[in-house]
């Protein structure tokens, strides 16, 4: 318990986010200075984690990489913000500068499947978080969610997402920033 006792309280920097051994072995995310929480993910979210960065993995153009839950700085000014999504996809650049996270501007895709506790954070606050970063494309996997929002893409429209017709029934189309098909049995098994 002297873990959370020792969080430091009100807003914080990111040299103090740096600092915190916590938050970096935890699931821990900055948000405008305020450290959150995140749910631990259940059977069914890592089985989708790790099918949906396999089939990314297998369709990227070059230039690009994905990775499981690497911490994206959404904003550095204070108060600053560092998420961890679920799935990022980057440019090859920001691989090679083998830092501890990534800089939104070296994000081309966030994904974020849906955990119990999550789902207001991942459909709101990084929906809005995520587009006010630059982050051209937004996707959310929601196993529980109506059949037509099981799967939902979002493209950057200036300084808002929009969403993008990406679920025809089971079937999943896309053409940005990859270019697949599956299915959502794919990501379930």
């Amino acid at each position: 318990m002297t873990e959370l006792a020792d969080l430091p309280y009100g807003l914080i920097t990111l040299e103090q986010w740096d600092a915190l051994e916590i938050a970096h072995a935890r699931r821990w995310e900055l948000s405008e200075g305020t450290l959150i929480m995140s749910p631990r993910p259940q059977l069914i979210h890592q089985e989708i984690s790790k099918r949906l960065t396999r089939l990314l993995d297998d369709h990227l153009p070059a230039g690009m990489r994905v990775l499981p839950e690497i911490e994206v700085t959404t904003s550095s000014s204070y108060p600053p913000s560092v998420r961890d999504p679920d799935i990022v996809v980057i440019h090859d650049g920001a691989f090679e500068r083998n830092a501890t996270r990534v800089l939104a501007a070296d994000v081309v895709l966030v994904v974020e499947i849906v955990s119990p506790g999550s789902r207001g954070m991942d459909h709101v606050m990084k929906l809005h978080e995520y587009a006010k970063a630059g982050i051209e494309h937004y996707w959310i996997v929601d196993a529980d969610a109506p059949s037509d929002e099981r799967f939902l893409a979002y493209r950057l429209d200036g300084d808002v997402y929009r969403q993008v017709s990406a679920l025809d029934g089971n079937q999943v189309r896309l053409r940005e920033p990859v270019d697949m098909e599956f299915t959502l049995g794919d990501l379930t098994g």
